[in-house]
């Protein structure tokens, strides 16, 4: 019997060594993928549509250790707070801190620690509040994510705002999988608990990615759709819909609409004045620019699979309109500023005062390093990017798709930094970019059609003029309250569906001084 085993063991031994060494070589992968330092390091565990290529078609195997993952990194929760909830943070008991010490990662564990007690160390106060404001009780009351707020990114675009759009376009990956990790962690911390990311091993095979189906949805079901998701946090908003939506054909069918649809109706926020104070003004608009930063590293990625293509050239719209809006954020950073200097002992004891002082210690060494000191600055900055980002769709949309738009948005750039810069050549710029619009093929919507051809009527009756400097001071005047006003009509829309979806009105009249 035991030289049976023996001899069958020995005639065996080729199998068993393989066995053995296959095992072992699987396991040291596993280990040193788990032990890397390098935030730098592929990963597959996004949507498909990001990584499919026209040479390859991949396949994800995936093993999860822990807790299961969502899209973005962080476990899933059923009893996740909604927007307007206020959930709770942990205090970091059982996260391993110490493995992060001397990484990329050391401030965002020291910023989660000094946000931990944020609101049990000052008040989160109501003053100064002007009832006939017209701004609900339920948006005046809401929750706002202070601690996010300072932890996350609310300026993402001033890292990179000195380099060609072609660079983010060349790092939107890489760049996607950093935030990703930042926010693992971020959750990690305030649950109390490490969580491993899912291994994923990429296995390749020769051949061309499957052809997509077009997306077909009418307006109305997207309505509903976005009805129904509005209250959501806007980043489980995004996940769900790049989940289940980004994955159709971007060239044929409704999804560049709807990406366009879900990023104007749902996920860029309107912020009200209601109070004498401007720090509840800076909070609100840093709140609405929180998760600009998700939208921007998400659909970057994206973009950068779907350039040159009807989604990509919605996706470029969108990310254009962020950097105008971010432009904008710098400013309230800077007036942030200048009334913390003057900001009263009582004052320096509120949750918005203090989240506004550490915003901006936060961002005043990056500042000064990409060289911004005013809005000036800011303005010459954010304003060459977006052409940069114009020029790209114009080059690269398909069949002239939103051309006309395209023109339209990058002379209105120009015209508006002609009029803060006192610049007639860049006016004239202007003039000469929209009157390229009559020969262009109309394909798809043109979204700025009647702001145009006011201008163009004003021009024509000029005699066509070009050149600014003989234009006069009250048609420029008279050009400037057209781009003014262009967006009114959908605004008061986006207003009173705001309104009625999110901050309905309350019956009791605003009770100031009170907590």
């Amino acid at each position: 019997m035991l030289k049976g085993i023996l001899k069958f063991l020995f005639d065996s031994r080729f199998y068993i060594a393989l066995y053995i060494s296959v095992v072992s070589h699987i396991t040291l992968i596993i280990y040193s993928f788990n032990h890397s330092d390098s935030p730098y390091q592929k990963t597959f565990c996004g949507p498909p549509w990001i990584y499919e290529q026209e040479e390859e078609k991949e396949l994800s195997f995936q093993m999860s250790f822990g807790n299961s993952m969502s899209e973005t990194g962080n476990s899933d929760s059923s009893g996740e707070p909604g927007e307007g909830e206020e959930g709770e943070d942990g205090d970091g008991n059982g996260f391993s801190k110490g493995k992060y010490k001397g990484s990329q990662w050391e401030e965002l564990v020291k910023d989660l620690e000094g946000t931990s007690s944020l609101r049990k160390q000052f008040k989160n106060d109501y003053d100064q509040i002007n009832e006939n404001s017209g701004v609900a009780d339920s948006y005046i009351k809401r929750n706002r994510d202070y601690e996010d707020i300072i932890v996350k990114d609310v300026l993402p675009t001033v890292k990179g705002i000195r380099d060609p759009f072609r660079v983010d376009i060349e790092t939107a990956e890489d760049n996607l999988f950093v935030h990703k990790e930042r926010n693992r962690i971020i959750e990690e911390f305030r649950k109390g608990e490490e969580s491993s990311p899912p291994i994923t091993m990429r296995v390749s095979k020769e051949g061309e990615a499957e052809p997509k189906s077009p997306l077909s949805m009418s307006k109305e079901d997207r309505t509903r759709y976005l009805d129904k998701t509005l209250k959501q946090k806007k980043e489980k908003q995004l996940d769900e819909f790049i989940s289940r939506y980004m994955g159709y054909d971007p060239d044929k069918g409704d999804l560049s609409q709807f990406v366009r649809d879900l990023y104007y109706e749902n996920l860029q926020r309107l912020a009200y004045p209601f109070s004498g104070d401007p720090s509840y003004f800076a909070i609100d608009y840093f709140q609405e620019n929180l998760n600009k930063e998700d939208f921007l590293r998400q659909m970057m990625a994206a973009l950068s699979q779907n350039l040159g293509t009807s989604t990509g050239t919605e996706i470029l719209f969108t990310i254009e309109n962020i950097y105008e809006i971010q432009g904008r954020a710098l400013e309230q950073y800077f007036q942030a500023k200048e009334y913390l200097k003057l900001a009263t002992p009582e004052q320096k004891q509120t949750l918005r005062y203090e989240t506004l002082r550490r915003v901006e210690t936060k961002y005043k060494k990056l500042l000064q390093d990409k060289k911004l000191f005013t809005n000036k600055d800011v303005e010459e900055a954010y304003s060459k990017k977006r052409i940069d980002i114009l020029e790209t769709m114009i080059s690269k949309t398909p069949k002239g798709y939103r051309l006309k738009d395209g023109y339209f948005e990058k002379g209105r750039v120009l015209w508006e930094s002609g009029v803060l810069r006192k610049d007639s050549k860049l006016q004239t710029e202007a003039i000469k970019t929209w009157n390229r619009i009559p020969g262009l093929p109309s394909n798809g919507d043109f979204l700025n059609e009647k702001a145009y051809e006011n201008i163009e009527l004003l021009l024509r009756d000029l005699g066509n003029v070009t050149d600014a400097e003989r234009i006069s001071a009250h048609t420029k005047d008279q050009i400037e309250y057209i781009l003014r006003t262009r967006l009114g009509e959908s605004m008061m829309k986006k207003k009173e569906r705001e309104d009625k979806l999110l901050w309905p009105k309350s019956k009791k009249p605003v009770e100031p001084n009170q907590n």
